[in-house]
C-alpha cells in the first residue's frame, strides 16, 4: 500500500479548526458552569449573601441646588411689577422710582421681571427709557477727559439666585457655619435673589481707569457730582448702610430722573428717604 505524503497546507488548516473547536468549548463550559455553592457544617448549602452594586447617581449642574431655607417666603410669588407707568404716571407709582433692597420682601422682584432694555456699549444693556441720559452721561464723563467704563447694567433674577449660592457656599466651605446659616448671612448683606435692583435696568456700575471703584477716584468723584445733571443719583452712599440695606459703594449710581436726582443728591439722602418723605407730603419733597 502507497502512503500518499500529507499536504502542508491541509494540515495546517486542520490545526487550526480544531484548535479554534477546543477553544470555543472552554468559553463554552466557562460560561455555563454553575455558581460555587458554599457548604455549612452540617453538609447542607450555605446561605451566602449577594453584593449589589449601587446605581450611580446621574450629577446635575450647578454646585448648590436651590431651596429657600425653612419658614422663608417664596418672594418670586409677588405680583409682577412689569407695568410701572408712562411719562406721565404721578407720585411714587411712577417708573422712575421704584424700589429695590433686601430691607423688605414687598421690595422684593419676582423672577419673572424682565424690563424693555437695549444695549448702550459693550454688551451692557440698560432700561430703554433712560438709555439716551445713560449715553449723555457718560459722553460727558470721557468729554471731560476721563477714563470710565461700565462694569455691570442688568442682571437677572437667574444670575441673581447662581450668586447667592455661589457666595453661600464659599461660606459654608469654610466649615463654621450650616448651609442654612450661611444662606441666612448672604441675605442679610442684601444679596437675596430679587432684592438687587440692578434687575431693574436702572442701575449701573462705573469703574475708572484700570477698573477702580473708590470714592477717592477723580472720575467717579465727578460722576457723582455731576450726575444728577442727567438723571442719576449715588444709590450707596457712605453713612447710609443701615437705610438702604448695602454697603457703601462708589461707583454704584441709579437713574431717578432728574427732579428728583437732583432733590436727593442736594439733600444727601438715599433713594429710600426720598420716597419716605413724598409719602409724607408731596409738596415739601420738591423744596431745596
Amino acid at each position: 500500500m502507497t502512503i500518499k505524503p500529507k499536504n502542508p497546507t491541509v494540515a495546517k488548516i486542520r490545526r487550526g479548526i480544531v484548535a479554534l473547536v477546543a477553544l470555543l468549548v472552554v468559553v463554552s463550559v466557562l460560561l455555563h458552569r454553575p455558581e460555587y455553592t458554599a457548604v455549612d457544617e452540617g453538609g447542607g448549602p450555605a446561605e451566602v449573601p449577594v453584593t449589589v452594586a449601587p446605581e450611580e447617581e446621574s450629577v446635575g449642574e450647578g454646585s448648590l441646588d436651590w431651596e429657600y431655607p425653612p419658614g422663608w417666603v417664596d418672594y418670586s410669588d409677588l405680583p409682577a411689577v412689569e407695568e410701572l407707568g408712562d411719562e406721565d404716571q404721578p407720585g411714587l407709582t411712577n417708573w422712575r422710582y421704584i424700589l429695590v433692597n433686601g430691607l423688605d420682601q414687598s421690595n422684593y422682584l419676582r423672577e419673572t421681571y424682565y424690563p424693555d432694555m437695549e444695549e448702550i456699549e459693550g454688551g451692557y444693556y440698560f432700561q430703554r427709557r433712560a438709555a439716551e441720559d445713560l449715553r449723555a452721561f457718560l459722553a460727558a464723563a470721557r468729554a471731560e477727559g476721563y477714563i470710565v467704563s461700565i462694569s455691570r447694567t442688568y442682571m437677572s433674577y437667574a444670575d441673581q439666585r447662581v450668586r447667592f449660592n455661589g457666595m453661600a457656599s464659599t461660606i459654608y466651605d469654610r466649615g463654621e457655619l450650616t448651609l442654612a446659616e450661611a444662606e441666612v448671612q448672604v441675605k442679610e448683606q442684601g444679596y437675596y435673589p430679587g432684592a438687587d435692583e440692578h434687575q431693574t435696568g436702572l442701575a449701573v456700575n462705573f469703574v475708572g481707569e484700570g477698573g477702580e471703584a473708590k470714592f477717592s477716584t477723580p472720575v467717579l468723584e465727578w460722576m457723582r457730582e455731576h450726575c444728577w445733571e442727567y438723571g442719576f443719583i449715588l444709590r450707596y452712599p457712605e453713612g447710609k448702610e443701615e437705610v438702604t440695606g448695602r454697603e457703601a459703594e462708589a461707583g454704584h449710581v441709579r437713574y431717578g430722573g432728574q427732579l428728583a436726582a437732583e432733590y436727593i443728591m442736594r439733600k444727601g439722602i438715599t433713594l429710600e428717604e426720598f420716597r419716605g418723605a413724598y409719602e409724607e407730603d408731596e409738596e415739601v419733597v420738591w423744596e431745596w
